[in-house]
């Protein structure tokens, strides 16, 4: 398995949310540097978007497999529907995990107050011995911790974290992954400084949401801006992180233990071969009403269903690519 021995950084791509007039994103995973930081797969940073221009978020019914979303906000709100039957409302410091299993359907709007929709989309990919286990969704509300130069929230995992002013907070999330991830946001006061204890055996990248910031690990340094998604050398023990200049800075750490394994990772589908990522999207197709399903749907297959009536269109899946998908792993994808 490949390593990485000093910091790396993804820059972002910016992509329309869900069509060429939707939203846009900045997208740092999956990244030709690297696919996987632990078994996160797929970094979507979006805003602070003003809804009144753009709309804001309006992502209608679509599929996943072999994977968990993960929503993080800084502001706004968004409203979560799936195919188990979840209607929920999400709000910053709320941890929205759905785990797809063998399928799931969902859709995610920004609600009618929010004025200004700002945040982190993330998937993991699902290890090979749970990808096909039973969907989950759930809400957690992380907790807030403040000491005088710095405020830390806990999405998954754990975090020990210590400011140069002596604060220190060291916090275990609740909320039980199919193996062991990190999603932490830290806040610093301008021209502060903190340090992140790190677990050597995880991989780690830090996400820079706002202002600018000095990264100091294994003996190298960096400064990263907005947006821009940091990969840390493996096997470090701390990073520290400084907030350069006027402007207060907002990070988020996510890691966890390798995934260890290839995937193929195709539009919202992650399998272990091209021809599974196929069989997945034509039975989507097939449960969507598409009648050039090679399968037709079966009368109860759950796999992409069922789905409340009166609610927008499904989003339709594209046609597969012409040349056969290959898979990728943490140095990116295969030849």
């Amino acid at each position: 398995m490949s390593t990485i021995d000093r910091i790396t950084v993804l820059t972002p791509r910016e992509v329309p949310l869900g069509g060429p007039r939707a939203m846009p994103v900045w997208r740092t995973l999956p990244a030709r540097e690297t696919s996987l930081v632990g078994a996160w797969c797929f970094a979507d940073h979006f805003g602070p978007d003003d809804v009144a221009e753009t709309g804001g978020m309006a992502v209608a019914r679509h599929p996943h497999t072999g994977l968990a979303t993960v929503s993080w906000l800084f502001e706004g709100a968004i409203t979560h529907r799936d195919s188990l039957g979840s209607h929920a409302l999400v709000n910053p410091g709320d941890v929205d995990l759905m785990v797809a299993g063998r399928g799931i359907t969902h859709s995610e709007f920004s609600t009618n107050d929010t004025t200004v929709l700002h945040g982190l989309q993330l998937w993991y990919a699902l290890p090979d011995r749970t990808r096909f286990r039973d969907r989950e969704f759930l809400v957690h509300t992380a907790a807030v911790h403040r000491t005088e130069r710095m405020e830390v929230r806990v999405g998954l995992g754990s975090a020990r974290v210590s400011d140069d002013a002596g604060g220190r907070v060291e916090d275990d999330g609740p909320v039980e992954t199919d193996l062991p991830l990190h999603l932490v946001q830290v806040e610093l006061d301008a021209g502060a400084a903190a340090t992140l204890d790190l677990v050597t055996t995880h991989e780690y990248a830090l996400i820079v949401d706002r202002g600018r910031a000095r990264l100091e690990v294994a003996g190298g340094t960096a400064e990263i801006a907005e947006r821009d998604n940091a990969v840390l050398p493996d096997g470090a023990e701390q990073v520290r992180v400084e907030a350069l200049g006027e402007e207060p800075l907002r990070v988020v750490l996510i890691g966890g233990e390798p995934l260890g394994e290839d995937i193929v990772m195709w539009w919202n589908f992650i399998g272990r071969d091209h021809d599974e990522i196929a069989r997945f999207r034509d039975a989507y197709q097939a449960a969507i009403g598409d009648p050039e399903a090679e399968t037709p749907w079966a009368e109860g297959d759950t796999q992409f269903g069922p789905w409340p009536k009166h609610t927008p269109a499904a989003l339709p899946a594209p046609r597969m690519p012409g040349l056969r998908l290959k898979p990728r792993g943490r140095a990116g994808r295969r030849a």
